[in-house]
């Protein structure tokens, strides 16, 4: 018995030490776009999956080998397919349509909270936010919106087979106290006011024409002007409305070119009214000015940083922050746009952003993807 015991020492130890061995997490790279010399406009910030460590990334530990494949699931709490993002009170947002729940994960502490993963979202597509900081969540499968507190309290529920056919994207107009839905399949968006619940406009049907759609995926808000602007995915463009619903403009067409669309998804725009316009197919991000024409454009095809696997969801928030959801990946990426906003309240990091010179090695792009 006594050897037994002493075994079973030896044992815990050796579990123990291997359960709480860690590699250290090492900082994210400085990724700027464009690169020195040109003037800076994005900054690569930082990466999220979800409640997994630099350690379970990598692979199974001895606890992992333990506990079993469930459990290990559980304990992770890792994003599967993510594709609407949003940012809010030092909080990264995912819309997980893999695990049937949003995903907030707090920037700093990297503390992870989960909300609908006891069965109020069938399949959460996209979030927004209002003035007050409630959460709003599109469930495509049940056909609603669904709005949570602080607490991850269902608060709101708009909806239902009678209303929407396919809800995605969503975006809130903070000074109207808008709801915008994109309704895909009934190639529409609906208006909300957010206090009475109640439709004031449609926008669209399906058509090739100004103001009409085909298959749009998502929304944003001008907050300059409080236009409109739609993804038109199928229709392979960019359409802008403003505050009645009544078209102003377009852009895009289906290409492999720069300015150009194969599967446009995801659309935000900043303080100063770019737009940012992400494709799937180029797993890119193009920036445009509210006329439609191309200022630049970043990311590609891969696994590293600014990197992408399937490209989804963008989002922008007030100070200029971008997040972007990396749906095959199963992580959403941060970046910063450099606006005057931004640049007049940092202006030493903006030295150092200005003065920042990438190290050049002898290393192929390629060699440095195979490693990540």
């Amino acid at each position: 018995m006594r050897k037994f015991h002493i075994l079973l020492s030896i044992f815990m130890l050796v579990f123990l030490s291997a359960c709480s061995t860690t590699k250290p997490v090492e900082p994210e790279p400085t990724i700027i776009f464009p690169p020195y010399p040109e003037e800076p406009k994005i900054v690569y910030l930082d990466v999220f999956n979800g409640g997994a460590t630099q350690s379970q990334i990598e692979g199974p530990s001895m606890l992992d080998i333990f506990l079993g494949a469930d459990e290990v699931q559980v304990r992770r709490s890792n994003i599967v397919k993510p594709y609407g993002v949003g940012l809010q009170n030092g909080k990264v947002y995912a819309a997980d349509t893999g695990s049937a729940a949003v995903f907030i994960m707090d920037e700093k502490t990297r503390g992870l909270e989960l909300v609908g993963k006891g069965g109020s979202l069938a399949t959460p597509v996209a979030v927004a936010f209002d003035s007050k900081g409630m959460l709003y969540v599109s469930d495509s499968r049940k056909k609603k919106i669904q709005g949570y507190n602080s607490k991850g309290k269902l608060k709101f529920v708009l909806g239902g087979r009678l209303e929407f056919v396919h809800p995605t994207g969503i975006a809130i107009d903070k000074a109207l106290n808008r709801l915008y839905v994109v309704d895909t399949k009934a190639h529409n968006v609906k208006a909300f006011d957010l206090e009475t619940k109640e439709l004031i406009f449609t926008m669209g049907k399906r058509g090739k024409e100004d103001g009409e759609f085909n298959f749009p995926t998502n929304v944003s808000v001008d907050r300059r002007n409080n236009n409109i602007v739609v993804c038109d995915t199928q229709n392979f463009r960019i359409q802008i409305f403003n505050k009645d619903g009544d078209f102003i403009r377009r852009f895009g067409q289906i290409g492999d070119k720069p300015g150009m669309f194969a599967r446009p998804k995801g659309v935000s725009v900043d303080s100063e009214g770019h737009i940012y316009v992400t494709d799937s197919a180029f797993n890119n991000i193009q920036i445009f000015d509210d006329t439609g024409r191309l200022m630049m454009f970043f990311g590609g095809a891969g696994r590293g940083p600014t990197r992408f696997r399937l490209i989804t969801g963008i989002y922008i928030d007030e100070n200029d922050k971008i997040a972007i959801a990396d749906g095959f990946s199963g992580r959403i990426q941060t970046f910063q746009y450099l606006s005057k906003k931004w640049i007049e309240n940092n202006p030493q990091q903006y030295k150092e952003y200005k003065e920042f010179k990438p190290v050049v090695t002898e290393e192929s792009e390629e060699d440095l993807q195979e490693k990540e």
